[in-house]
């Protein structure tokens, strides 16, 4: 089987010392731009501080309203994506490159001299509290939501989520305040990917090459720290029993459940052999829950597994909605294919099926300019060395049948993970 390789961006830094990575691409006449801040969920004093800071760097400037900002976009076919992960912010411009000068020069404009308008802060409020209303009735939200609280505690940030009284007790002052705190030259990296030329670069470095925003920031002595939650394995070797966490609301018809737990390190070998468990478990269509407990039973439409990174440590998780009266049943047939995969080797041909699928899904997903500028930001997100994909690779070709079966003895103890259930 023939190894892919994936090409890595091309590293520089700014005058300003900024670091910046570069995926060029002459295929492409579109570029993007993205500016990635240490400015996330973890840092917020607030809930929904980060989040709504970063949604109204568009909604005006000190010079430009949101409509000119809009409009001025529009007129050169470009478009911005604002959104927020748990360490970070992210603005990302797409743009075509001819119009560089003129959208770049909008995008500095909107990250450093925000106005964050009373009036538009109030419309943005008001419209995310009015999804969280529809959401928050949702067997699957609420699923969500319950397992995030009780796998890391609900003061911790991965496991904290907004109510109504949070959405009423936020203040535009928090948004400055979170802006000039953390929003900073100091506190980010760019990476460009497209039709990035000499020229583009010139462009960019004067947008973006001089100090800016928070320059005393220092992601070493100002970040904030969390008590770590335990993995599966401390659980397990603690001997240590995770109760299931039960919630009825008659106005669902089907049962969310989500099972799951704290694994290792993303950037262990542990984690690569484990994502190839998580895809033979329940990580395509093909896998073992999705056969016995949708075709063969038919008690789903959909199950899968997976493994979150959002953090530093991998997140192991169950998803499915599944029949009511047919949630026990769906449990022990969960627990019956981990405790298979603990005992039985995986036969050779279900492990190579599951091999040529997840190349494929590489190639996929790293496949064009802008894919691989998605692996970057990811990776440096999270820390992670430049070959990290490779040895993605590398686990997929050679791990054994029997490397996954200790993987499975160590790691999926189903009575060590939590249970979430919201049920009608």
């Amino acid at each position: 089987m023939v190894k892919p390789r994936f090409a890595r961006p091309a590293e520089t830094v700014l005058p300003n010392s900024v670091p910046v990575f570069v995926i060029n691409s002459d295929y492409h006449e579109a570029l993007r731009i993205d500016i990635v801040i240490g400015a996330g969920q973890w840092e917020q004093d607030k809930l929904l501080q980060a989040l709504f800071t970063n949604r109204l760097l568009r909604e005006g400037t000190t010079r430009k309203s949101s409509s000119v900002l809009a409009e001025k976009l529009d007129y050169y076919g470009a478009w911005l994506e604002l959104s927020v992960s748990v360490h970070h912010s992210f603005i990302s411009l797409y743009t075509l490159s001819r119009f560089v000068k003129e959208t770049c020069s909008l995008l500095r404009e909107m990250l450093l001299e925000p106005l964050f308008p009373e009036e538009r802060f109030e419309v943005i409020r008001t419209n995310n509290l009015h999804q969280y209303r529809v959401s928050r009735q949702r067997g699957d939200v609420m699923a969500r939501r319950l397992f995030f609280g009780s796998v890391y505690g609900t003061q911790h940030p991965c496991g904290r989520f907004a109510e109504e009284a949070d959405f009423l007790s936020i203040h535009r002052d928090d948004l400055l305040s979170f802006y000039h705190k953390y929003y900073g030259s100091s506190n980010c990296f760019l990476c460009l990917s497209g039709k990035v030329s000499d020229e583009v670069m010139s462009i960019v470095s004067d947008c973006f090459g001089q100090p800016w925003g928070c320059e005393s920031f220092s992601a070493v002595n100002d970040r904030k720290s969390f008590p770590e939650p335990l993995s599966v394995f401390e659980i397990e070797s603690l001997g240590m029993l995770r109760e299931p966490v039960v919630e009825s609301h008659s106005h669902l018809v089907q049962s969310s459940v989500r099972i799951g737990g704290l694994m290792m390190d993303v950037d262990s070998a542990d984690y690569h052999r484990m994502r190839v468990l998580c895809t033979i478990l329940g990580g395509f269509f093909g896998s073992r829950l999705m056969k016995t407990i949708r075709e063969e039973k038919g008690y789903t439409y959909g199950i899968s597994s997976d493994l979150l990174t959002n953090t530093g440590k991998a997140l192991f998780v169950i998803s499915s909605e599944t029949v009511a009266d047919k949630t026990q049943e769906v449990l022990e047939d969960i627990r019956l294919e981990m405790k298979r995969l603990q005992e039985e080797l995986v036969p050779e041909d279900e492990l190579s099926m599951v091999r040529n699928y997840m190349l494929g899904e590489l190639c996929r997903n790293y496949e064009g300019a802008f894919a691989l500028a998605d692996a970057c930001v990811y990776l440096q997100t999270l820390g992670l060395p430049a070959n990290h994909i490779d040895e993605s690779v590398d686990a997929i070709l050679q791990t054994s049948a029997e490397e996954l079966r200790e993987m499975a003895q160590k790691w999926l103890h189903f009575e060590s993970m939590q249970t979430v259930i919201v049920q009608p």
